[in-house]
């Protein structure tokens, strides 16, 4: 399955960093024996992806590890905070008052399940028994353009993408991915760039498992049909230009 997907997006949308296999781990039996790069330091959920798409390493982070209290509670490794569920934690930064700032929390994405851990690793290299619940990939517009196009190729109708601006990757392309069984696209947060060098033209796209089959069948079926990656542009035989630059018929 990866093997095909991965010959997929190199022949459809050419990404310039590795797709992320991220998995929820709800018993610390269910990576023994398991080899990982980097394990229980103190990062974020963003900083874990990055790591894996980055440098290809593999992560695995427990709750008393997961520094950012949004990423930890909303992946399930820690109970969610009162100040988080109150809005205190973004009260006066992102919103004006308590009220607006409460509101926003409401509508994060949060799994209400407890986990251990959360997992990550390139998709380039796949752990053997591991059951891959969302993959995560960073895009251009243009290849999230792409993506979208994959998205409704089987059913049409629209993509509605929702964001906070804050918790990007860990909310919405990872949390509201695996609870919705849907893909999402979602605008990578103030912490992403800051701390897991999202950049500047980057989208952040979550597609879950169990649809990578229809995700693979959209991109080969649209490139099939003429769109592609890089866009051709439609560049015109004769354009104008000044006369010193062109060449007239006496120039030989």
């Amino acid at each position: 399955m990866f093997e095909n997907f991965l010959s997929t997006l190199d022949k459809t949308v050419k990404l310039q960093t590795i797709p992320v296999a991220t998995k929820f781990i709800k018993e610390s039996s269910q990576i023994e024996g398991i080899k990982i790069r980097l394990k229980n330091k103190k990062i974020n959920i963003c900083q874990q992806i990055a790591y894996s798409r980055y440098y290809g390493w593999s992560t695995y982070v427990e709750g008393n590890y997961s520094y950012c209290v949004l990423g930890a509670s909303n992946c399930g490794l820690i109970s969610t905070p009162e100040r988080v569920i109150e809005g205190k934690v973004n009260c006066s930064i992102y919103q004006k008052d308590i009220n607006a700032a409460k509101k926003m929390q409401e509508c994060m994405p949060r799994v209400k399940e407890r986990f251990t851990g959360f997992l990550t690793y390139p998709l380039t290299k796949p752990i053997e028994n591991i059951i891959t619940d969302v993959i995560v990939i960073y895009a251009n517009t243009a290849q999230t353009m792409r993506f979208l196009q994959a998205f409704l190729y089987h059913e049409g109708g629209e993509f509605v993408m929702k964001s906070s601006g804050d918790a990007g990757v860990c909310s919405r392309c990872v949390v509201e991915a695996y609870l919705t069984n849907e893909p999402k696209i979602e605008i990578p947060c103030l912490g992403d760039r800051r701390f897991a060098m999202a950049q500047d033209f980057e989208l952040a796209i979550g597609i879950p498992y169990k649809k990578l089959d229809k995700v693979i069948e959209g991109l080969l079926e649209t490139h099939k049909a003429g769109i592609r990656y890089p866009i051709p542009f439609d560049m015109k035989e004769h354009c104008e230009l000044p006369k010193e630059y062109t060449t007239l018929e006496n120039d030989a």
